[in-house]
């Protein structure tokens, strides 16, 4: 633990949460972010968190992060100040008026500098502070001002948070045993492709469900009936499945299918039944069965993505028996994001998991095995 005083602090952190009518709908990556706050107030003068949230066109009030500052007072059971800008010159005389204070900063992207990656912007933000604190995996991915430039300016450390993910997914790159799968599915394979050619030789099983399945199965000569497809990469999959690891995949041979996604209707079949107004919206019984065995044998897992349309009851029951399968068989459990966390809240507990990420996109690249901006660029802050 470091022994000296940060002063003024500023945390980039990801606060990037589903919010409506002013409240936060899932408060995951905020409890993330503020884990070791305890720890930093005894070491710093004042705490201040900044943040995007969404994709604004200026200033949006549905886009405020105050709602954030709420939810985090209310996790913190102490007061958390929202400041309603970014780049006021009474920043710091507001620091000054709380002693040991947590404050919160506007959403950074009303500014268009932070996209823009600009050094006056940057400047700007960090004037009233000593110390910066890159804690956001899941921006880390972005050429933002907040995420390189701001630190220029100040006396800057890599989070907890972001070492922690760091460490979590250099355990999926590192490994290489016969006891390693990876468990994929969400709807685009586009997303997805990188991964599979970077991790596909590391791996013993590949079990791809959800969305992104039916583009591998018509690569294959399959009739997938309605069902969701990218089509420009059906080549790309058949290099994959051709490929002298292809054999490691195993994908679905049964379905839940339905006419009309909306209508909630469902129909259980095999894989040669698809016809051709059938929709594949989950995985079937024997697929579960056959992703079951494989998850049983192995000692480390990776999962990214839902295997079907798991918002819709009817349609979430490969979701739902993978999502416990994972969590009750004794594996060391990855999860990599984005809709899986949605999945895990929904039928399970993120306790446990092994590691459940904080990054969607910024998981995937790094796993793709790309160099991202904000990964790795100053040293770790020891708290």
């Amino acid at each position: 633990m470091t022994s000296k005083n940060l002063g003024n602090v500023l945390i980039r952190s990801d606060l990037n949460v589903p919010i409506r009518n002013g409240t936060v709908l899932d408060n995951f990556r905020i409890k993330k972010s503020i884990e070791y706050i305890e720890e930093l107030q005894n070491i710093s003068s004042s705490v201040t968190f900044i943040s995007h949230l969404g994709r604004p066109k200026g200033v949006e009030d549905s886009l405020s992060l105050k709602p954030i500052s709420d939810e985090m007072s209310k996790l913190l059971n102490q007061d958390v100040v929202f400041i309603n800008n970014n780049l006021d010159n009474d920043i710091k005389n507001i620091l000054k008026s709380k002693e040991k204070g947590i404050f919160l900063l506007e959403n950074l992207r009303f500014n268009e500098g932070e996209i823009m990656n600009d050094e006056k912007f940057a400047k700007g933000v960090s004037s009233p502070f000593d110390t910066y604190i890159l804690d956001a995996f899941g921006a880390s991915h972005r050429e933002h001002a907040s995420i390189v430039k701001i630190g220029n300016h100040l006396n800057s450390f890599q989070g907890p948070l972001m070492s922690k993910e760091i460490e979590e997914l250099d355990k999926v790159l590192n490994e290489s045993n016969q006891d390693f799968t990876i468990i994929l599915g969400g709807s685009k394979v586009s997303d997805k492709l990188a991964l599979i050619k970077n991790l596909l030789p590391r791996v013993n099983s590949l079990l791809i469900g959800g969305g992104m399945c039916f583009t591998f199965l018509k690569a294959l000569g399959h009739n997938i009936g309605n069902s969701l497809c990218e089509d420009q990469f059906i080549e790309s999959a058949k290099e994959i499945l051709d490929s002298a690891n292809g054999k490691k995949i195993t994908l679905p041979v049964d379905f839940g299918v339905t006419k009309a996604i909306d209508s909630h209707a469902r129909n259980n079949i095999d894989l040669s039944q698809f016809s051709d107004d059938d929709i594949g919206v989950d995985i079937g019984k024997e697929t579960i069965k056959n992703f079951k065995e494989i998850i049983s044998k192995s000692k480390t897992i990776f999962w990214n993505g839902p295997m079907g349309v798991f918002e819709v009851d009817e349609f979430s029951h490969g979701t739902k028996e993978i999502t416990n399968a994972i969590a009750e068989m004794e594996v060391y459990s990855i999860v990599g994001g984005g809709d899986s966390v949605n999945a895990i809240n929904k039928f399970s507990s993120v306790d446990k998991f092994n590691h459940v990420s904080t990054g969607g996109g910024a998981s995937l690249e790094y796993l793709e095995g790309k160099a991202l901006p904000g990964v790795n660029i100053y040293n770790q802050l020891i708290i």
